[in-house]
């Protein structure tokens, strides 16, 4: 082979592989202008423009969105979903639990169960309501019907998403509990007092007195005694009930003048 017949192969080699990476390069760049389209479609498809809440009673429908679009990714629909099912969404300290669903690319549905109300305090010129642990969860100038009002405790200072706090934690807890039993047995005109280390229901005209260690079994008496009750004023003692044992007493303020008072010995056929 002569040395021209040798550099003209030569050069078509050099001009093959020219083509071939010139060929790898085209691929590339049509690779990624295509992964940008993708992307670009993403973010434009899966941007969120609306977000429905239900489930939701005292907890505004604003701050839930605020802490579902907590961050500045999201903006997108897929990453809310992502973080939520990774367990990395924040979840408002009034919440027992969320979930999000997506309707379409650009809207969500988030549904919600807000953690139960047991009671609440005054708090200046507000109300201050808390969940069966103490935290308060929610605060409005608007009184919720049908709930325990608690009277008699210092509980210091109060704040949303704060547990309330007591000095005096034993008869705390028993608050707690007298609460928590009071809306089980929809006691809703009861207000709960603190006689010393004693509590005590008010309801209509009748003072409920529970001690120092408040039960279900106590709480659960009281409906149907009322009801025997009718409108009759005075003291229904249950300090001294427990479960199926025990002793009931009433004692009127002001015992009829044919009468004397009536003082029922069993709890069971009160």
């Amino acid at each position: 082979m002569g040395n021209r017949e040798y550099q003209e192969k030569e050069r078509g080699k050099k001009k093959k592989r020219r083509r071939k990476k010139s060929h790898k390069v085209y691929a590339f760049f049509v690779l990624l202008l295509g992964f940008i389209i993708i992307i670009v479609a993403v973010l434009l498809l899966f941007y969120v423009q609306k977000i429905k809440v239900s489930g939701n009673e005292y907890t505004t429908e604003q701050e839930i969105v605020e802490s579902v679009q907590s961050d500045k990714y999201s903006i997108n629909s897929l990453y809310i979903l992502g973080k939520y099912a990774l367990g990395r969404g924040e979840v408002l300290p009034c919440l027992e639990r969320i979930k999000i669903r997506m309707e379409n690319p650009w809207s969500l549905k988030v549904i919600v169960e807000e953690k139960p109300i047991i009671g609440y305090i005054q708090n200046g010129g507000n109300y201050a309501y808390f969940d069966k642990e103490g935290l308060v969860v929610y605060e409005s100038p608007a009184l919720i019907e049908g709930l325990p009002y608690i009277d008699g405790i210092d509980v210091g200072e109060i704040k949303l998403y704060q547990q309330l706090k007591s000095d005096d934690t034993r008869i705390f807890e028993q608050i707690l509990e007298t609460s928590k039993e009071v809306t089980k047995y929809k006691l809703s005109t009861a207000k709960i007092v603190c006689e010393g280390d004693t509590i005590c229901l008010d309801i209509g005209k009748v003072r409920v007195s529970l001690g120092k260690t408040v039960s279900a079994e106590q709480i659960a008496q009281i409906a149907p005694i009322l009801e025997k009750l009718g409108d009759r004023e005075g003291i229904l003692h249950l300090e001294n009930y427990s479960g199926m044992k025990g002793t009931v007493t009433f004692e009127e303020a002001v015992p009829p003048a044919d009468s004397a008072p009536d003082v029922p010995e069993d709890p069971v056929a009160y």
